[in-house]
Formats: C-alpha cells, sequence, structure tokens
C-alpha cells in the first residue's frame, strides 16, 4: 500500500469555510430551516471543494430569511464575497 498525499486547502477555501461556518451561524438566528443548515453543516466536517463551498453559501443566502445579509464593508469577509459575485468569479 503507497502512502496517500495530503492535500491542503488553499487559502481561499479555509477562507471560504470560515465564512461558511459565519454564515450558518446567522442562518441559524434568522431561522433558515435546518433541512438546509445540516448538509451545510456537514460539509464543514469534510473536505469539500471551493465550488461546494460556494454552493452552499449561496444556498443559504438565497433564502428570504437571509435577504440583505451583508458582512461588514471592507471586512476580508466582504472584500471575497465580492470578488466571487463577480462575473470571472
Amino acid at each position: 500500500m503507497g502512502k496517500r498525499k495530503t492535500v491542503w486547502p488553499t487559502d481561499r477555501e479555509i477562507r471560504l469555510r470560515f465564512i461558511l461556518f459565519a454564515v450558518i451561524d446567522a442562518a441559524t438566528v434568522q431561522g433558515v430551516s435546518a433541512e438546509l443548515l445540516l448538509p451545510a453543516h456537514t460539509l464543514l466536517r469534510n473536505s469539500p471543494s471551493e465550488a461546494q463551498l460556494r454552493d452552499a453559501l449561496g444556498d443559504i443566502l438565497a433564502t428570504d430569511e437571509m435577504y440583505g445579509f451583508r458582512f461588514p464593508p471592507g471586512s476580508d469577509a466582504d472584500d471575497l464575497m465580492r470578488e466571487l459575485a463577480e462575473p470571472d468569479g
């Protein structure tokens, strides 16, 4: 049996994980359904890809309860979310 190469997450993926955690926390307070939040929380325990993290963020932020949710302007999270929202992504 050969050794498995460890694949470390990128800085961007790590930042997305923290952002997803913060969004899950805020969504819990806002009353977003557990059916949407539990899979996103489970995703954090695994080794998600950037696309999976972005999809989970998008699903949560698209709910009515999260309408108008924004991170503080100028924060790292706000900057990354704006960057992800650009067409080039």
